[in-house]
C-alpha cells in the first residue's frame, strides 16, 4: 500500500462507507473494499478521481451502469448500488466478490473450466431475456464470490469484441455468444484468439485460428467454441440457451472424446482432471489487453500494478526476476528461492563482522527482498503453505552459512567447531517454532482471523515475513526475536476470538430481529467459522435461512389481527413457529391471537386444526377439526377446517402424481411417466394435466427407442430407406423442448454415425478371367483375374455366368469404416 493509501485507509466517504483496502486503480479513479455502515456489510467501492467527481458525464455513467444493473436479478450478476454523490466524493457501490477472477482457469481441464462457463451463460441468458447484453466478456470481468460462485460484472460498460460491434453495429445477444466463445478459447488454449497478431481488420475479416488446448479435450467442445466464434452472427448458436445445451452435451456426453485420442498420463483421468488443483493464473497482463478496453473491472486482486508483481509471475515476467518455464506449480516462490541464494551470508565470528563497503549492496536487495516476502506471504493464496515457504527459503540460506570455505590443502579434513555446532540447534529449534507458528496462523486464518482479528494479525505475519528475511540474511537473533514477537501477537489474536465470536452472534440476533437476512446470514457465518462447534451459531444459520419465509407469514398475521381473523392469525403465527421456534414476534403474536380467538376448548382444538393444516400435516388437522365439533357441533370454523383437510388431501394425492410424473419426465423416464400418467386418469379422466402429460410422454417414449433401435443395430443404416428414416428421426429430436442430456445423446451419436454411409469403400473383385461378373444396377465388369472398384456402404448382389458353368450369386454387405473389401466369384460347378 502506498502512503498516499495507507494516509486515507480508514476514513469515512459519503457519510457511511469506512475504506478497509484498495483494490485497484485505474483512469477514472480507484476501487476500494469498504464497510457499509448501514446495509452492515462489506462492498467494492469505485470512487472517482477528483477531477471526475465535478463531471456530470462520469456521474451519468454511474447511473447508467447501475440502471444496467438494476434490470437484473441473478445469483451470478454482481448486485450494484445506486450511485452516491457527497462533499467529498462520488461513489458507486457494488457487491463484494472477494474470489479473484476468471484468470487463474487458463489453461486448465475442461472439466474445471465447462462449470464456469455455464454459470455465466445461465447468467447472460437471463440479462438478454431482460434486453441487456454484456459487452464485454473478458476474465477480469468474470469474478469469484467468496464461496467460489461465478459473479458477472461490469453490465453495460463500454467495450468491443465481435466482428459486428468493431464495426459499430448495435448491441446483440449474438455479440456475447462471440464474446463467451472467445473467453472458452483463451481459458482451454491459454490465449485469445489471434494472438499474438491481433488488430481489428483481421478480427473482422480473417477467420479465427483452430483452437489448439493446452489439455486433451472433447471433439463437440472444440466444434462449438470455434462455431460460436464464427464471422456471422447466424452461423453461431440461435442463443445464449443453445449455448448452454451444447455445453451440457460436452460436459455429459464423452462418447466421441472416449474413442478419440489417447488420455493424457499426466491427467490421467477425468476425475483427476476434475479434482486437480492448479496455481493462480499470473497477474501480468495478457495479449487479450490489445483486443478489449484498458478501463480495470469492478474488482481486481489486490496485486493491481504488474510492474509490482512481475517478481512472482513466472516466466512472462520480462525484465523482472522471471521464472523458469515449466517448473509448474510455484514459479513464485522457486524465483524469490533463486535470489535469495545470491544475497551472501553473514558468517559469525564471535559476533557478526561488519561488511566490508563495496558489499553493503546487499542489504539494499535484502531490504526490497523482505518487503517482497511479506507482500507474496499475505496476499498469496493458503495453498502455498507456510511450512513448505520456510522449508524452501531456509534450506539455501542454511546451506549457504554452514558451507566451509576452502583451506590451503585440498585434501585437509573439514574441522567441526562449537559454533558450528550451536548454530545448527539454534537453527533446529527456530525451524520448530516456525512450524508450530505456521500451524496456529493456519488454524486462524481457517476461522478468517483476517477478518475479526484487526491489526495483530496482519502485524504477525508482517513479523513472520521479517523473521524469514533475517534467517536469510544470516541474522538468527532477529529471525528469532521477530517470531518471537510475531507468536505474541497470534495469542493477542487468539484471546480475541471468544469476545470476537460474541460480537458476532449479537449481530446475528439483531439482525433477524430487524428482518435483515443477508446481514443475519453474514454474521451468524462468520461465527460458524470463528468456532464451528457453537449451537448459536448453527441455530442462527437455520434461522436466517427460513427468515425470508417467516417475514411474509408475521406480515400476514398482522394483517389478519387488524381484520379481525384470529383463525389466520393463529395459522400465520403458527407456520411461522414450524419455520422459526425461537422468533418472538411470532411467539407474542400467537399467544394474542389465541386469547382473542377464545380461551375454550372449541377455540384451541380450531387453533391447532389450523397450525396442523398449515404445516402441512393433514391427518393431524383432520382430528383437531373433529374434536372441535364435538365441542360445538355446529362451529363454521370447524366445518370450514374440515373442508380444506380433504380438499387437501385430494389435491396432495394429484399433486404428487403430478410431481413424479414431472420429475420421471426431467429424467427422460417417459415410459415410467405415461404408467403414472394413467394411474392419475384411472382415478380422474377429466384431469388436463394427465390428459396432455400423457400425450407428451407417450410421444417421447417413441421417439427414444426408434433413436435407440438404430444406435443398437447401425448396420440397418446401409439401406438408403433406413437413413432416410433415421434423418426424419433426429428433425424430430431437434425440436423437442427440453431436449435433456439422454436425447441429446443419442441424436449425437446418429448424427456421427450417418455421414460414414456416404463415404465409398473400395471393393476388389477377385475371378478366374473366364467368368463373366455383374453387379445389377452399378453394371457389368466382363471377366478378369482382378478388378478393383468403389461402391457406396450397403447391400449388393454379385452375379458371375460362363458357358458350360452354373451361374454364380453372391449377396454382400459393404460395411462403413472400411478401407477396401476383397471378394472372390467363380463360375467352377460344370452343368
Amino acid at each position: 500500500m502506498t502512503e498516499a493509501a495507507a494516509a486515507i485507509n480508514g476514513q469515512r466517504l459519503a457519510g457511511r462507507y469506512r475504506q478497509l483496502e484498495r483494490l485497484g486503480a485505474g483512469g477514472q479513479g480507484e476501487v476500494w473494499r469498504a464497510h457499509d455502515d448501514v446495509r452492515g456489510i462489506d462492498v467494492a467501492l469505485k470512487v472517482l478521481s477528483s477531477e471526475l467527481a465535478r463531471n456530470e458525464g462520469a456521474w451519468a455513467a454511474l447511473e447508467h451502469e447501475h440502471a444496467i444493473a438494476s434490470q437484473l436479478d441473478h445469483p451470478s450478476i454482481l448486485k450494484v448500488f445506486p450511485p452516491e454523490r457527497a462533499d467529498d466524493a462520488v461513489v458507486l457501490p457494488i457487491e463484494l466478490a472477494a474470489g479473484g477472477d476468471l484468470r487463474r482457469l487458463r489453461g486448465a481441464g475442461y472439466l474445471e473450466i465447462i462449470p464456469v462457463l455455464l454459470e455465466a451463460a445461465q447468467a447472460l441468458e437471463h440479462a438478454h431475456e431482460r434486453g441487456v447484453i454484456h459487452r464485454d466478456l473478458k476474465p477480469g470481468n468474470v469474478l469469484f464470490d467468496a464461496r467460489g460462485r461465478v459473479k458477472l460484472a461490469d453490465f453495460g460498460v463500454a467495450g468491443t469484441a465481435s466482428p459486428e460491434q468493431l464495426r459499430g453495429e448495435p448491441p446483440n445477444p449474438a455479440d456475447d455468444i462471440y464474446g463467451l466463445g472467445a473467453l472458452a478459447y483463451e481459458l482451454l488454449s491459454g490465449y485469445p484468439p489471434y494472438y499474438p497478431h491481433f488488430d481489428v481488420k483481421r478480427a473482422q475479416e480473417g477467420p479465427v485460428p483452430e483452437l489448439v488446448p493446452t489439455t486433451q479435450i472433447p471433439p463437440l467442445l472444440r466444434m462449438l467454441v470455434m462455431r460460436m466464434l464464427a464471422k456471422s452472427p447466424r452461423a453461431r448458436p440461435r442463443s445464449m440457451r443453445a449455448v448452454i445445451d451444447e455445453l451440457d452435451v460436452a460436459l455429459n456426453d464423452t462418447l466421441t472424446f472416449d474413442f478419440e485420442g489417447v488420455v493424457d498420463p499426466a491427467r490421467k483421468t477425468p476425475l483427476d482432471i476434475a479434482v486437480r488443483l492448479r496455481p493462480p493464473a499470473s497477474p501480468v497482463a495478457t495479449p487479450a489487453a490489445s483486443a478489449q478496453p484498458a478501463t480495470p473491472p469492478v474488482q481486481q486482486e489486490a496485486h493491481v500494478d504488474p510492474t509490482a508483481t512481475q517478481w512472482w509471475s513466472g516466466p512472462t515476467a520480462p525484465g523482472g526476476v522471471g521464472g523458469t518455464e515449466g517448473t509448474g506449480g510455484r514459479p513464485g516462490w522457486d524465483d524469490l528461492r533463486r535470489d535469495l541464494r545470491r544475497i551472501p551470508a553473514m558468517r559469525r565470528v564471535g559476533r557478526l563482522e561488519p561488511m566490508p563497503e563495496r558489499r553493503r549492496w546487499p542489504l539494499v536487495v535484502l531490504g526490497v527482498l523482505v518487503a517482497a516476502v511479506f507482500a507474496a506471504f499475505y496476499w498469496l493464496p493458503r495453498e502455498y503453505a507456510p511450512q513448505s515457504l520456510w522449508t524452501d527459503l531456509a534450506a539455501p540460506a542454511a546451506a549457504t552459512r554452514n558451507a566451509v570455505p576452502p583451506g590451503p590443502s585440498a585434501g585437509a579434513p573439514a574441522a567441526t567447531t562449537p559454533e558450528g555446532s550451536a548454530d545448527t540447534t539454534a537453527q533446529t529449534a527456530l525451524q520448530a517454532a516456525r512450524e508450530n507458528f505456521d500451524r496456529r496462523l493456519a488454524a486462524l486464518e481457517a476461522r478468517s482471523a483476517g477478518v475479526w482479528g484487526g491489526a495483530d494479525f496482519a502485524a504477525a505475519k508482517m513479523r513472520s515475513a521479517e523473521s524469514v528475511g533475517a534467517l536469510d540474511a544470516g541474522n538468527m537473533q532477529i529471525a528469532q526475536q521477530r517470531l518471537d514477537e510475531a507468536a505474541l501477537l497470534l495469542d493477542h489474536v487468539e484471546g480475541r476470538a471468544s469476545q470476537a465470536l460474541a460480537a458476532q452472534l449479537e449481530a446475528g440476533e439483531k439482525a433477524l430481529a430487524a428482518g435483515r437476512q443477508e446481514l443475519a446470514t453474514q454474521a451468524f457465518d462468520l461465527a460458524r467459522r470463528i468456532d464451528p462447534s457453537d449451537q448459536r451459531a448453527a441455530d442462527g444459520q437455520r434461522r436466517a435461512l427460513h427468515l425470508n419465509g417467516v417475514l411474509p407469514l408475521l406480515a400476514d398475521a398482522q394483517n389478519a389481527a387488524s381484520s379481525h381473523d384470529y383463525s389466520r392469525e393463529t395459522q400465520a403465527y403458527s407456520h411461522a413457529l414450524e419455520l422459526d421456534p425461537r422468533n418472538a414476534t411470532a411467539k407474542s403474536g400467537l399467544a394474542s391471537a389465541r386469547v382473542a380467538f377464545g380461551d375454550d376448548n372449541y377455540a384451541k382444538a380450531v387453533g391447532a386444526g389450523f397450525a396442523a393444516l398449515g404445516a402441512g400435516r393433514i391427518g393431524d388437522a383432520r382430528a383437531a377439526f373433529e374434536k372441535a365439533r364435538t365441542y360445538r357441533p355446529n362451529g363454521a370454523e370447524a366445518a370450514e377446517g374440515l373442508r380444506r383437510a380433504d380438499a387437501a388431501l385430494t389435491a396432495r394425492g394429484f399433486v404428487a402424481i403430478r410431481e413424479r410424473a414431472a420429475a420421471l419426465e426431467a429424467q427422460e423416464r417417459w415410459e415410467e411417466a405415461v404408467q403414472a400418467y394413467n394411474s392419475a386418469l384411472k382415478s380422474d379422466p377429466s384431469l388436463v394435466f394427465a390428459q396432455q402429460g400423457k400425450i407428451r410422454a407417450a410421444g417421447r417414449a417413441e421417439l427414444a427407442r426408434s433413436l435407440q433401435a438404430l444406435l443398437d443395430r447401425p448396420e440397418r443404416l446401409v439401406a438408403q430407406s433406413v437413413r432416410d428414416q433415421a434423418q426424419a428421426l433426429l428433425e424430430a429430436a431437434k425440436a423437442q423442448l427440453p431436449s435433456g442430456p439422454v436425447l441429446r445423446s443419442q441424436t449425437t451419436r446418429l448424427e456421427l454415425l450417418l455421414p460414414e454411409f456416404d463415404k465409398p469403400v473400395r471393393l476388389s473383385l477377385v475371378s478366374d478371367n473366364a467368368t463373366q461378373v455383374a453387379i445389377p444396377s452399378i453394371g457389368s465388369f466382363g471377366s478378369f483375374a482382378q478388378r478393383d472398384i468403389v461402391l457406396k456402404p450397403g447391400k449388393y448382389t454379385l452375379i458371375g455366368t460362363r458357358n458350360g458353368y452354373r451361374d454364380v450369386r453372391r449377396e454382400i454387405t459393404i460395411a462403413p469404416g472400411q478401407e477396401s473389401q476383397t471378394i472372390s466369384i467363380s463360375c467352377s460347378e460344370p452343368i
